[in-house]
């Protein structure tokens, strides 16, 4: 655990973490609080893309965390964040309706399903996008099958929070969600929600990087939040809500 000083008073900590950070970046916050006396962490969840937009506009943080590293490379690019770093990687399934007829990824195509992703600005959109056109060359799907299953998205949502929300909700028969999301949500079980595996050969790469933020007015605590995160005790608890090991 890192310890920093901090003047007599409440510290804030902000953090902009991609939506399918939630569980896990609520227990570190949780964690880094508790090992800093007088420091609060205030996150703000939302899609990689919202989240770069709303600091590009100006918003207050300190910290910025991205589900990969397109909107990163952006905030380099307008000198947003300093130093990142890759801290986690996730992978992709597919989960239903509690009354979906959809049981197995060859179902996403059939005429009638409606399906949801993420917009394909929001990372989990264009993830799944590069999953299905992968799965064209999979002969157990064939020639075609992204372009089937696209037909069939009812929605783009703006960011992975929304599409298991809907789905839950019966709003659609399925959707394409992070691993992790099943992981850590508890009302995954209780809802009737169930999981579909996807290809491991054509998972897409999906890699998550942290830096702090250019001009943040807690540099030593946003440094030291980055530092946890990418320690020991803060894998730990990545691993526990589902997340790969950093490359």
């Amino acid at each position: 655990m890192f310890s920093v000083l901090v003047a007599a008073g409440q510290a804030v900590l902000t953090v902009f973490a991609a939506a399918s950070l939630h569980g896990a970046f609520d227990e570190l916050g949780k964690q880094f609080a508790a090992a800093h006396p007088g420091v609060s962490v205030r996150f703000n969840y939302d899609g990689s893309q919202v989240l770069e937009l709303q600091l590009a506009q100006g918003a207050t943080a300190d910290v910025f965390a991205s589900a990969d590293q397109r909107w990163m490379d952006a905030a380099r690019r307008e000198k947003l964040v300093t130093t990142m770093a890759p801290f986690a990687t996730n992978s992709l399934a597919i989960i239903t309706a509690p009354r979906s007829s959809v049981h197995a990824a060859a179902d996403l195509a059939h005429a009638g399903t409606k399906v949801l992703l993420c917009a394909d600005a929001v990372p989990c959109g264009r993830y799944a996008r590069e999953l299905l056109v992968k799965m064209d060359d999979e002969p157990a799907f064939g020639s075609g099958f992204s372009a089937a299953v696209l037909r069939n998205v009812v929605s783009d949502e703006q960011n992975v929070e929304e599409v298991f929300a809907k789905i839950v909700l019966g709003a659609a028969d399925c959707g394409i969600v992070y691993r992790s999301d099943v992981a850590s949500r508890a009302d995954a079980a209780s809802s009737g929600v169930r999981v579909i595996n996807l290809p491991p050969e054509s998972q897409p790469s999906i890699v998550y990087p942290i830096a702090p933020v250019s001009g943040s007015s807690s540099p030593e605590l946003a440094a030291a939040f980055v530092k946890f995160v990418l320690s020991a005790s803060g894998q730990t608890v990545l691993r526990r809500f589902g997340f790969g090991a950093a490359p």
